[in-house]
């Protein structure tokens, strides 16, 4: 049993910064039940209360708090390579948040875990491995659940819509008619479509609507306007802006290249991808680093209307000097990542406007090849 699973430490509360080094052999299951920094070879990446991570083993790790915020979380420290590759086997990942649906089940675990480690009765490391075993299945369940198991009246209805809307991209879609459809006000509606499908409406049309036209500019040579025009958008300048935000590249640059490398086709990729990055962001560009300070370039215009400076500000200033004092902590240690060649993931900021109040978003900096991309997501308030 102990190649299998051998629980070596349970800790149900902890509130301190911890750091994992690659002599480290354990895996550990952690559970935050606070906002948290996780620092992996990966990169930098924000976790949400309620989210989960099995840290692999000989991996290093480093777990911190957010601003000066409470941390807490509860972890598994434990052996056994019969158990990874029992989670591997149906998908579970390792060094990887999951954010399940609930985390209401994990206390319960936790504390059974903790009393057979403590008591050790009879066949007690079948029961740890049993119980240990419900908790990873619940974590893979509910992080892939469908919305049907938590807006049944909804579910369905928005699948269909969104597999209507697929497959019919150049019509004219509006929010207002789509939320009208389903019976919902435009922000019930826009909560509901995120839940499910986690990403807005607006984005995910827009995003269909750029795949489509990355086929077509890559099959044929046909003129960049006719094909704004059979991807349903507005005028052929709103497609090039639209395009252009989020592959970096011009449609015709991209066409060019295309037809420059035989063969070389669209492909989406995982978590640290250009690809995906781009078309999950709603606004990007390249980091120009001047003075070990990191500083927007490229797609100033859009961030220019998201935080009211102007363009030429945007980009003479450090980034640094747009966010809120709240949060210099903890975008201090992401330029500090991005300096050593870290990217950073989804990290939960509040930048200043030029009007006063904070604007959150969520930064993402990725480098490829000899390029820093930053991407920006507007986060979208919670809708009771």
């Amino acid at each position: 049993m102990s190649k299998m699973f051998s629980i070596n430490r349970i800790v149900l509360e902890s509130h301190s910064n911890l750091s994992l080094s690659t002599n480290d052999k354990h895996y550990y299951l952690f559970h935050f039940r606070s906002p948290a920094v996780v620092d992996s070879p990966d990169g930098l990446v924000h976790c949400n209360k309620g989210c989960f991570i099995l840290r692999n083993s000989f991996t290093s790790l480093e777990i911190s708090n957010l601003d000066g915020k409470p941390l807490n979380y509860s972890f598994v420290n434990f052996l056994g390579t019969d158990s990874i590759k029992l989670l591997k086997s149906i998908g579970f990942k390792l060094d990887f948040v999951y954010q399940p649906l609930h985390d209401h089940y994990a206390d319960s675990i936790f504390g059974k875990l903790q009393s057979e480690l403590n008591f050790q009765n009879n066949s007690w490391e079948l029961i740890t491995f049993a119980y240990f075993t419900e908790l990873t299945g619940k974590i893979f369940r509910l992080s892939n659940m469908d919305l049907a198991e938590e807006f049944p009246d909804h579910a369905q209805k928005l699948r269909d819509l969104r597999s209507e809307i697929h497959q019919d991209f150049s019509k004219p879609w509006k929010i207002a008619d789509m939320a009208a459809r389903m019976g919902l006000s435009h922000s019930r509606f826009a909560s509901l479509y995120k839940s499910e499908f986690k990403i807005s409406p607006t984005e995910d049309l827009i995003q269909t609507r750029i795949d489509q036209s990355k086929k077509m500019l890559a099959e044929s040579k046909v003129s960049i306007k006719k094909i704004s025009v059979a991807c349903g958008f507005e005028s052929v300048h709103y497609f090039h802006r639209a395009f252009k935000k989020r592959t970096n590249v011009t449609p015709k640059h991209f066409q060019n290249k295309q037809f420059a490398n035989s063969g070389s086709v669209y492909t989406s990729e995982r978590l640290f991808s250009l690809d995906k990055l781009t078309q999950q962001a709603e606004f990007s560009g390249i980091i120009e680093f001047i003075e070990g300070e990191i500083r927007f370039h490229g797609n100033t215009d859009h961030v220019s209307t998201l935080l009211g400076y102007t363009a030429k500000t945007l980009r003479e200033e450090p980034f640094i000097n747009f966010v809120s004092d709240s949060h210099q902590e903890i975008a201090r240690r992401g330029i500090e990542n991005i300096l050593r060649n870290k990217n950073i993931l989804d990290l939960a900021i509040s930048l200043k406007h030029a009007g006063g109040h904070e604007v959150p978003v969520v930064f993402s900096a990725l480098l490829k090849g000899r390029n820093w991309f930053w991407f920006i997501k507007q986060e979208t308030p919670a809708v009771n």
